[in-house]
């Protein structure tokens, strides 16, 4: 499965000129199918059919309900002012911006679109209106930001990215040490996280240990994580090694990360693997389809899901792990 590594850049004119891109054929016809979804997802809501489970969760804290709140504080007057919007608006406004954060990033880590907005994710994401696309979009933001010398946008992405911590911490700090930066540079862009997380510590004193009690007592749903963790235990972090051992090329090495993300954090949600879809993957997200088979094999369609970046993983290492232990053949010299 050709795998376009190289399209990961951090050359702010590459960056820039995808960007400033005309939309494909797929890239539109993906846009208009998202919003013609969104429409229907919000007729249904106006009947009281299949709410947004997780958008409400995020948005009940705005009453004081944390029951099932895993994130970062310094999120909650975002939930709080898509609360007090009128009727299906504020849930309408996050699904755009997911759809919108999702295009962005795959146009600034030289990813397809298309086939990230097509995917079974990105639609269950939009249907129980999860946070990953804008988690991803931070991503993205962070990269942009680093490329481009914008250093407080550059740390905004990251703390959006990191409000969910078991894909944003990862990720961000790899990219964060990936980056052409200075240490002096990746510093500056510290400075906006840290300013707003001490801030959310202000306002809301204590939230960590909130959100640890609440996992404690009420913890997440993992039936839709596809870590292996839960075969392998902690022998999963083998995974973390090669891409961090092996002398690897810069793009090489951040897709091996992503992909040892999900398979060796003890939690990780199938829709999250629109991290990896922005990414350089090439056909990759059409595996993701196969989330369509949960009706059929239940939860195990969600598990068995780890295939996909398991793929990932030995296509971004399988060449420097094969020309590190297979010595070259030396042809014999001429007579």
């Amino acid at each position: 499965m050709f795998m376009p590594f190289s399209h990961f850049s951090s050359d702010p004119e590459v960056i820039r000129r995808r960007l400033r891109a005309r939309l494909t054929l797929a890239e539109f016809a993906a846009l208009c199918f998202q919003v013609a979804l969104l429409l229907v997802f919000v007729s249904f809501h106006a009947q009281n059919l299949y709410p947004p489970h997780d958008y409400d969760n995020y948005t009940n804290t705005l009453y004081g309900n944390f029951s099932l709140y895993y994130y970062a504080y310094w999120f909650l007057p975002i939930f709080g002012f898509l609360e007090r919007l009128p009727g299906e608006a504020g849930y309408i406004l996050w699904s755009l911006a997911n759809i919108a954060a999702i295009f962005f990033a795959a146009r600034v880590f030289g990813g397809t679109g298309a086939l990230a907005l097509f995917s079974y994710q990105m639609i269950y994401t939009l249907f129980y209106g999860q946070i990953t696309g804008i988690l991803v979009g931070g991503l993205a933001l962070c990269w942009w930001g680093m490329a481009n010398r914008r250093y407080h946008l550059a740390g905004l992405g990251l703390l959006i990215a990191c409000t969910k911590y078991q894909l944003g911490l990862p990720l961000g700090l790899a990219l964060w040490l990936l980056s052409d930066l200075s240490w002096r540079e990746r510093a500056r862009v510290l400075i906006v996280p840290a300013v707003i997380a001490l801030m959310s510590l202000v306002i809301y004193p204590l939230w960590p240990l909130a959100v640890l009690n609440t996992v404690r007592s009420n913890p997440p749903n993992n039936d839709g994580s596809l870590s292996v963790w839960r075969w392998l235990g902690a022998a999963a972090l083998v995974f973390w090694l090669p891409p961090l051992l092996l002398r690897l090329p810069r793009e090489r090495r951040f897709v091996a990360l992503a992909a040892a993300a999900a398979l060796a954090l003890p939690y990780y949600q199938q829709a999250d693997l629109l991290a990896l879809y922005v990414l350089p993957v090439g056909w990759l997200p059409l595996l993701g389809n196969l989330g369509y088979l949960y009706p059929v094999f239940g939860w195990g369609a969600l598990q068995g899901l780890w295939i996909i970046p398991a793929i990932a993983y030995l296509m971004a290492l399988g060449l420097p792990l094969l020309r590190r232990f297979v010595a070259p053949v030396t042809p014999p010299p001429v007579s």
